[in-house]
């Protein structure tokens, strides 16, 4: 029996559609399932190998730095990445690299946590986790000791220079505010750049800001004490949708900051106690 043209046409349209919507199905599931792996492995797979690979910069004095004397990494949030791989029972594996790139770094599986005095914002929550806070603070600036800077408010911050790392979220407010972002990298090149004129000022948290001015020890700079801006809080990074690992992290910081560990830290590195809100004025 022969089958007409057009009819055998038919039938042939039909079984790719049938092929394709299958096809299409069954990426549609493979891909759903791949999510889901790797929002519930995330953890398993760090406790598989034994270590938790974590980002930071490695230049930001007193965060993430490397000591004079022993060139050792340390710092605040360094430190709690350790005292944290060690209540998870892994080892801590740092990888240290640009700030601007620690979070696509994340993004992409190079590292598992990011760990840099990430201020928590909205922004950034649409594309990552966050753990619970480990740091209170708030933004401040530091200018020119002389008169000439112009900056004893935010409102001055208009039409100046500041330097800082291009996607920080005082970079971000800088800009907000009408200044001009210069890009550095690293706190200890930029002061000196404050004190020749080439920026007018450097914005980061206020206790960062002190203790970067009682590490650079030299004369020419001062912390602009009525500039406060962005109360925030900052926590560790993780990936998007990782529910087992922020559920993991979070408990083991949560007995950091019950048994003072966070604390005492906090005071050793920052001064002060940052483990706690603070109140808006």
């Amino acid at each position: 029996m022969k089958i007409k043209h057009s009819t055998l046409f038919v039938l042939l349209i039909a079984a790719i559609g049938f092929l394709l919507a299958a096809c299409g199905s069954e990426e549609s599931s493979s891909s759903a399932v791949a999510s889901e792996d790797k929002a519930q492995n995330s953890w398993e797979r760090i406790e598989e190998a034994g270590k938790i690979v974590v980002g930071t910069e490695g230049l930001y004095y007193p965060i993430t730095y490397h000591d004079e004397t022993t060139k050792e990494l340390t710092g605040y949030d360094v430190e709690v990445a350790r005292a944290l791989g060690e209540k998870l029972g892994v080892e801590v594996e740092f990888k240290e690299m640009e700030f601007d790139g620690l979070l696509p770094a994340l993004r992409n599986g190079q590292i598992d946590i990011a760990a840099n005095d990430f201020a928590v914002t909205d922004e950034r929550k649409e594309k990552f986790d966050f753990t619970v806070p480990i740091k209170h603070s708030y933004g401040s600036a530091i200018v020119r000791e002389s008169d000439n800077s112009g900056i004893e408010s935010v409102e001055d911050l208009k039409g100046k220079k500041v330097g800082g790392s291009a996607t920080s979220n005082y970079a971000k407010y800088a800009r907000e505010q009408g200044a001009e972002v210069i890009v550095y990298t690293g706190s200890d090149t930029v002061l000196p750049e404050i004190v020749n004129g080439r920026v007018d000022a450097t914005l980061n948290d206020y206790l960062v800001l002190k203790r970067s001015l009682e590490q650079y020890d030299k004369p020419g700079l001062k912390l602009a004490e009525d500039v406060k801006f962005s109360f925030s809080s900052s926590a560790i990074v993780l990936p998007k949708d990782s529910p087992e690992l922020k559920e993991k992290i979070d408990a083991a910081l949560e007995e950091l900051l019950a048994d003072g560990t966070l604390k005492d830290l906090s005071i050793k590195f920052l001064g002060d106690d940052v483990t706690q809100p603070l109140e808006k004025e």
